[in-house]
């Protein structure tokens, strides 16, 4: 009797069109497949090309990936990557694991990983290269051209610059490549340098330093201890991802996301954060609820209230949120300062009262021409006008105020500019409107032309 054959889940596929793939597009493949099946396609291809690849993961793929790689493999794969991406993967790993795996890289290697795995992953230390070249200031440029041409299969991250240590290994001074080609070669190094150094501290916050970079547009930062000793180089390449970064944690962290949150992550991994904040949207909303509840008697005299209520907290809330974005982009590129609150607010509510004119203007006329009620159409305007001046003032104010709070300002403000407009514009717009119903004089003299108005 034949036997059936079965495919077997772990069968063995060819590898032929992975071993063509470079390193960015085998990662993107890789972060598709489990991380079981990751781990036996990376065991299988050649070790360069897969550590080739496995810099090249996303932090969230990166974590399930090498809990998945046997310790072994992880190991090689890591010793064939620069230091600084190394510590980069490793950090994600359980401090046990993190010793076991270090304990099988290459001394040189491992010693270059440990260090940059002291500071944290946000500074300057945790994201800088120490792979760099030091040159002595009694040095020629003759002595320089044969000590770089020695190095010439040593990987640096930057190479535009050059920077000059005494015997302690304090940065000094710094040469560009231009120089070293282009003056005489008996020249001392010490001579072309020059002393004034921008750089940064080991414990700088890298959305400092990424604003540093897009300021002044270096290709290289050195990074010091305090003690004036270099230890690294932040590289632009290095910051370009840092941008990004910070850029999509601040859209993220706006709508009460993670921050760290992909279009791949796996879903468990999205759930929890992404439930806290609605659970604190679902409480803000009950707070802008119970304002219309307090007027549930004046809708149910003038019942056509209700058309305009999203109106009024639609727009207020969409204003708030342009304002927001302009002042935290503003924040996190280092556009404004601490002393620029007061400039920013102003414009803001500049801003707010001139559209609130023309966007109440604008849905006041409607409401006349739809309603045929000249008073309801002078409530809504008059609502929209203070929504919109609201929504500036919390655009300005949530922001500034969660800063001085030390929270980052991005920390889903946009939830609480958007219930304080959701609030506001339904209190300005059903507070008016209850004020006009017991307008009575006023409600008597317009009755006759007014149809909508209630008896």
């Amino acid at each position: 009797m034949a036997t059936e054959h079965k495919s077997n889940p772990t069968e063995v596929k060819p590898l032929g069109k992975y071993e063509a793939m470079n390193a960015t597009d085998l990662a993107g493949h890789i972060q598709r497949l489990p991380p079981e099946e990751a781990s036996t396609l990376l065991a299988r291809l050649p070790e360069s090309q897969a550590a080739d690849a496995l810099a090249e993961l996303d932090a969230e793929h990166s974590i399930d990936l090498l809990d998945a790689l046997p310790s072994p493999l992880l190991s090689s794969l890591l010793g064939l990557l620069a230091p600084n991406r190394a510590a980069d993967l490793i950090g994600y790993l359980h401090p046990a694991r993190r010793r076991e795996v270090l304990s099988a890289v290459p001394a040189e290697t491992s010693a270059s990983i440990a260090a940059l795995l002291r500071y944290p992953v946000d500074s300057a230390g945790g994201i800088m290269s120490n792979r760099f070249i030091a040159l002595q200031a009694d040095q020629t440029i003759e002595e320089c051209h044969h000590m770089l041409r020695a190095r010439e299969k040593e990987e640096t991250e930057d190479v535009a610059y050059l920077y000059v240590t005494d015997a302690q290994k304090k940065l000094v001074g710094v040469v560009s490549l231009r120089d070293l080609v282009f003056r005489k070669p008996d020249r001392r190094i010490g001579e072309i340098m020059s002393r004034e150094v921008a750089h940064v501290q080991v414990d700088d916050d890298q959305e400092k330093i990424a604003q540093l970079f897009e300021r002044h547009h270096y290709l290289g930062l050195p990074v010091l201890e305090h003690d004036g000793t270099i230890v690294g180089v932040v590289p632009a390449s290095e910051v370009i991802d840092v941008v990004q970064e910070e850029a999509t944690e601040d859209m993220q962290l706006m709508v009460g996301l993670s921050g760290e949150e992909h279009a791949l992550t796996p879903w468990r991994r999205s759930f929890k954060p992404r439930l806290l904040w609605l659970n604190i949207n679902l409480v803000t909303a009950f707070a802008a609820a119970s304002v219309v509840n307090l007027f549930e008697s004046t809708i149910a005299q003038w019942t056509v209230l209700a058309v305009f209520l999203p109106i009024i907290a639609g727009q207020g809330g969409n204003a708030g949120i342009q304002t927001l974005t302009v002042i935290i982009r503003a924040m996190a590129t280092g556009e404004v300062s601490a002393g620029d609150g007061k400039k920013a607010l102003f414009k803001e509510l500049i801003l707010g009262l001139l559209n609130g004119l023309a966007i109440g203007l604008a849905v006041g006329t409607l409401c006349f021409i739809w309603k045929g009620s000249f008073v309801l159409g002078v409530v809504v305007a008059a609502a929209m006008l203070l929504n919109m001046l609201a929504a500036a003032l919390s655009g300005v104010l949530v922001p500034y105020g969660l800063r001085a709070l030390r929270i980052d300002p991005a920390l889903a403000s946009s939830i609480i500019v958007t219930t304080v407009t959701d609030v506001a514009g339904f209190f300005f717009f059903l507070g008016l409107a209850t004020l006009v119903l017991h307008w009575h004089s006023v409600a008597g003299f317009l009755k006759s032309w007014v149809p909508l108005l209630p008896n």
